[in-house]
């Protein structure tokens, strides 16, 4: 889980929305120690849950959410 902006969730839930196919939908996922994966959205479950971190809806851009993804390895 990790806090990100709304505009953040908006740019990952825009990225979701691009169907899983030969040309499509896949990203490369790196992390600090330079280990690198080629990842989906996970479809067949919730593959992005964002909620306000204050508990009220978001009124900017900036205000902050709770994230979880969830992605499989391609």
């Amino acid at each position: 889980m990790a806090w990100v902006t709304r505009a953040v969730v908006e740019t990952l839930y825009g990225w979701a929305a691009d169907p899983l196919a030969v040309d499509s939908g896949r990203f490369e996922l790196t992390f600090t120690d330079a280990l690198v994966f080629i990842v989906a959205f996970r479809f067949g479950d919730t593959a992005i849950e964002a909620e306000t971190v204050m508990g009220f809806p978001a009124r900017s851009d900036t205000d902050y959410y709770r994230l979880t993804l969830r992605l499989m390895e391609i």
